[in-house]
C-alpha cells in the first residue's frame, strides 16, 4: 500500500499523483497486459528480524534503497540489484515515495488513522486495531494495521507506475530472480515483498559480493 510521507515534517502527505488515487487506472493497465503475473509466495523472514517488533527495527538493519527510503539490508540489496538490472535494460524502477519502503510504527499508524475511523462508514471494510473495529473511509485504499504490514519489516516496496505495460512486463520476467513476489493481484501490481529470507538468490548474492555488502552489526 502506498503511503506518501514528507520526512522533513511530522505530517504524512497524500500525493494525488500516486497510485493511491489512481488504483483504478493501474487495475485497467494490469488487466490489459493479460499477463500471468500472479506469482505469490509466503514471506520467509530473515533471521535477524524474527524477534524484532514490526515498525521498530534497529537502525543498523536498515540501508538506503535506490530511489529513496530504506529497507532491511538483504531486501535492500535485492531491490538495488533489481533496479540496476532494470536500468541497464531501459526500465526505470523507483519507489512511489520514501514512505513506501520501510515504515516505522508511527508512520503506519498515521496512515491508518487517515484511512479508517471508528464510526461505521458503510463501506463494509473493517480492520481490528487496539481491540476496536475500524471502518475504512469512502474513497480510501486499504492499508494494513500498524505492525501488520511487510513495510514495517523493511521487506516491502511499492513500485512507482508498476502498472505501466513495459514496466509490468519487465517485473513479471524478473522479480523471482531477485527474491520478490506480489501479495495482492491484480489489484496491487506495485506492491512487492522480498520473500527469500536468508536464502539469498544467486543474482542478489553476486551483487552483494561485488558491492562488498555484508551483514551489518549494531553500532557500539
Amino acid at each position: 500500500m502506498s503511503l506518501r510521507a514528507d520526512f522533513g515534517t511530522k505530517t504524512s502527505l497524500w500525493d494525488k499523483n500516486s497510485h493511491l488515487f489512481n488504483e483504478v487506472i493501474h487495475k485497467d493497465m494490469a488487466s490489459q497486459n493479460k499477463l500471468a503475473w500472479d506469482y505469490i509466495v509466503p514471506v520467509v523472514l530473515p533471521k535477524d528480524i524474527k524477534n524484532e517488533t514490526p515498525g521498530k527495527l534497529p537502525a543498523h538493519l536498515l540501508t538506503p534503497a535506490a530511489g529513496g527510503g530504506k529497507m532491511h539490508w538483504i531486501a535492500c540489496a535485492a531491490w538495488n540489484a533489481m533496479v540496476e538490472k532494470a536500468k541497464a535494460e531501459g526500465v526505470e524502477l523507483k519507489p512511489t515515495s520514501a514512505g513506501d519502503t520501510y515504515r516505522d510504527y508511527e508512520m503506519q499508524k498515521r496512515g491508518f488513522l487517515q484511512r479508517y475511523q471508528l464510526e461505521d462508514t458503510g463501506t463494509g471494510a473493517t480492520k481490528t486495531f487496539e481491540g476496536k473495529t475500524w471502518y475504512k473511509k469512502k474513497g480510501m485504499a486499504t492499508l494494513a494495521t500498524p505492525g501488520k504490514s511487510q513495510h514495517n519489516l523493511g521487506l516491502a516496496v511499492d513500485v512507482h507506475s508498476a502498472g505501466e505495460p513495459k514496466r509490468l512486463n519487465w517485473l513479471v520476467a524478473n522479480v523471482k530472480e531477485f527474491g520478490f513476489s506480489w501479495e495482492v493481484v491484480p489489484e496491487e501490481p506495485w506492491h512487492l515483498r522480498y520473500v527469500c529470507g536468508d536464502k539469498i538468490p544467486a543474482t542478489v548474492a553476486a551483487y552483494m559480493q561485488a558491492k562488498g555488502i555484508v551483514a551489518p552489526k549494531p553500532k557500539a
